[in-house]
Formats: structure tokens, sequence, C-alpha cells
């Protein structure tokens, strides 16, 4: 059997185990969960494992270059927890899946990529989400502190040069929004957002230098206490009555 969370990033692994507990909180097993953009798979996977009814849909192009790198591993990951796999561009619209089919939609780190009107897999989370159905969303925040700093200093803030000259195409980053840009988005979607936070997940990994450490969770302590300056935007948002 294919086991989840094999040499993914600490950040990615904290930042699943945060949307669990949120989810967790809502939605009790086996309630209908699909998540848009699943790649690498562990995400949807663990779900199911928990005894979710687990619907992945991607892309499924280089998906797994996404996790540890090992070809044919998300398949495998999704079989073996039982997940119900569909291959689909999430700019393609409308998904194959029916409407109000879901308890719960997961898209995480997906949003940003998006480049063709991403607002319409907004409208489509709406379609496919039982009345008080609920999203759990992730999406970098363009307004972060660091990115702030970083242009005030002169340096970009978008997706590295090399990847965007030389990478896959849906793997950059389109577009980046703040707080009230995803505000105002999920209003026009008709999702009525119900938390909206920040976290600071790259406190474990990268530089470990003593100054490093302190500065990360320094900068931890900021995402939580002031939202709207952290690096990601945490949302659950609810479908509207009607």
């Amino acid at each position: 059997m294919t086991s989840l969370h094999g040499d993914l990033s600490v950040e990615a692994r904290a930042r699943y185990a945060y949307v669990e507990a949120l989810l967790r909180a809502d939605v009790d097993p086996p309630a209908s969960v699909v998540e848009l953009g699943s790649a690498p798979g562990d995400q949807i996977a663990r779900l199911a494992e928990l005894g979710y009814r687990a619907t992945s849909v991607d892309i499924g192009e280089s998906s797994d270059s996404w996790g540890p790198g090992e070809e044919g591993r998300m398949a495998r990951l999704l079989a073996d927890a039982g997940v119900e796999n569909v291959i689909w561009d999430l700019e393609v619209t409308p998904y194959p899946l029916g409407s109000d089919a879901f308890d719960a939609v997961v898209m995480t780190e997906v949003f940003e990529h998006l480049r063709d009107y991403p607002i319409t897999s907004l409208h489509e989370i709406g379609r496919i989400l039982r009345p008080g159905g609920r999203l759990y969303f992730t999406t970098p925040n363009s307004a972060y502190l660091m990115n702030r700093l970083r242009l005030l200093a002169g340096r970009n803030v978008q997706t590295p040069l090399h990847d965007w000259i030389g990478g896959i195409p849906h793997a950059r980053h389109a577009r980046e929004y703040t707080f009230s840009e995803v505000e105002h988005l999920m209003d026009l979607a008709g999702l009525q957002v119900v938390s909206l936070t920040s976290r600071h997940f790259h406190q474990d990994s990268g530089k470990v230098r003593r100054g490093a450490k302190v500065a990360k969770r320094a900068l931890g302590w900021l995402a939580t206490v002031r939202p709207s300056l952290g690096p990601l935007i945490i949302v659950v948002a609810e479908k509207k009555a009607g």
C-alpha cells in the first residue's frame, strides 16, 4: 500500500492537518467530500481513510511531481484509499460532478494557479455543494508582510522567473489575492464566509539558524493575530440558502 505523506514537505503536512481539523469539526464521516486540484493526493486519501466518501478532481498532468516524485504514486494512493478519481481541468466548466452532491469541498493552494476567470471555479463549488455545505479553501496572501518588505527592497514576489519561462504552465501562480478580494469573490459566488484566518506553516522547515527560527515564530504569531499580514488566506465558507 502506498504510504501517506511520504517525503512531503513539513509545510504541506501541517497545512493538511490544519484543514483536516477544520473539516472534521464541521462534518462527520461518512459525509461526501471532494478535493479540487488534489495532487499529490495525500489530503483526500487521508479523508477517505477517516471514513469520508471521497472524490478527487485533478488535471492529471505532472501530478506526481507535487509530492515525492514517484511515478504513478498518486493513482495508487487514491486507489488504495478507495477515492473516486476524476481527471478534469478546473478551468473547464461545468465540472463532471452532480449539483448539490457534496457536503464539503476542499480546495487548497489551487485558486492562484487558475488563469481563465477563476471565479467560475467558485460558482461551480456553489453548484456542487449541498445547501449548508462548506468549502475549505487556502491560497497565498498577496499582501503578506514579507511580500511587502520584498517589494520595498525591489524584489519580485511573483512566480520565480525560471519557473515562469520554463516550468509547467498550470503550476505557475497566475495571480495571488488579498483577504478583501477573496471575501468579495466568495460573496459573488454565493458563498458565505464562516471563518477567515491565516497561519504560518513554514516554521519547522527551511532555514534552521536560531535567528531564522525566532523570525518565523514571530511571523507565525503575527499571522494569528493579524491575519491580513500572514502568508496564507484560510477560508471556511458555506453555501448560502437559495
